[in-house]
């Protein structure tokens, strides 16, 4: 009887012992699954863009946004709205750093309202290619412009990708600076832009974009200026039949990330949004010589359009004034590296 007796208890604690694992397995279960939730946890992004969608600019928004969803298997996706249907180039600046959008890019702008004082990119006839342009944004001076765009914008910059040149359009040929002696051209929104275009003769006036082809075939401007797969996507060609080869401006577009938005998420999910923009980037850069003689052929083959050549260095020259003024209002080290590039 003892015997049956301790063999039933042996049989007790064997049972319990058991049961008390299953519990420990069942608890490491559980937690190993809500490690998998968070690491699951899906993640929309609002990005916006002030381009037309068929711009070689927001051609990279949408591979980027392709590139995320493929890498996260759909977990992370990017809601992209082109056209500026949110909000216009300056009116985005709000949005992102209130983090109501989550990802936008900037062109000329950016330098005017975020890192205003410290880039001299923004100065129309300084800087005579793209290339010169990314010397500086890898330099010490670019170290402080990202310094500048935490602290003021709340954003930290994702990359950069290359724009074409702008070019002058106008309703009558400009062959030489003394050309824009009266003429009405119009702006955007940037002081920097305003003071050159004046000191050079012209008469500038601030025109939203998205009333620029109306402000030209209405004849309240005369002239504008853009990168060409601008003026080919809106159309500008209609309304100026003459186009100059100025490229005045060597920009790039500054491709920005809400700071809060950024730093709430994961290691591994930055590095996956950051490798998906540089392909896009990259894929981009190759493509814009290719998209920017398409949209010149297309131009052309309307028949009434003239494409003029004309003297950039002159036009640099007649751009000094100008340029030295805008210069005086910058930052010291902006202005030391913009007198020791003019220099030489």
């Amino acid at each position: 009887m003892k015997k049956i007796y301790a063999l039933m208890l042996a049989t007790i604690m064997i049972l319990s012992l058991a049961a008390c694992g299953s519990k420990n397995e069942i608890a490491s279960s559980d937690n190993g699954n809500d490690a998998n939730a968070s690491s699951a946890k899906k993640i929309e992004i609002l990005m916006t863009s002030f381009d037309n969608s068929s711009t070689q600019a927001c051609q990279l928004g949408y591979r980027f946004a392709d590139n995320v969803a493929k890498a996260s298997g759909g977990r992370i996706t990017i809601n992209f709205q082109p056209d500026g249907t949110l909000a216009n180039e300056t009116e985005q600046y709000d949005l992102i750093r209130n983090n109501e959008v989550q990802i936008c890019y900037f062109a000329d702008s950016f330098n005017s309202q975020i890192a205003a004082g410290y880039s001299p990119c923004i100065i129309p006839f300084l800087f005579k290619s793209v290339e010169d342009v990314e010397a500086l944004l890898e330099s010490e001076l670019g170290d402080k412009i990202d310094e500048v765009i935490k602290e003021t914008g709340n954003v930290y910059l994702l990359g950069y990708s290359r724009r074409t040149p702008r070019l002058l359009t106008a309703a009558k040929p400009i062959n030489a600076p003394e050309d824009l002696k009266g003429l009405k051209i119009r702006v955007p929104e940037i002081k920097e832009w305003v003071t050159v275009w004046n000191a050079m003769g012209a008469s500038c006036t601030v025109v939203a974009w998205t009333e620029t082809y109306s402000a030209l075939q209405t004849g309240v401007v005369d002239a504008q200026e853009n990168p060409i797969d601008n003026i080919y996507a809106n159309k500008i060609y209609e309304v100026n039949k003459y186009i100059m080869n100025t490229e005045h401006l060597n920009s790039l577009n500054h491709w920005c990330v809400n700071v809060d938005f950024w730093d709430s998420l994961s290691a591994d999910d930055q590095s996956l949004i950051t490798d998906a923009f540089n392909e896009a980037r990259d894929w981009a850069n190759q493509e814009l010589v290719k998209n920017a003689e398409k949209c010149k052929e297309e131009i052309l083959a309307d028949g009434t359009v003239t494409f003029i050549d004309v003297d950039k260095d002159a036009f640099q020259t007649a751009a000094a004034d100008g340029i030295n003024k805008v210069l005086a209002t910058l930052q010291p080290e902006a202005r030391e590296y913009a007198e020791a590039y003019m220099a030489g």
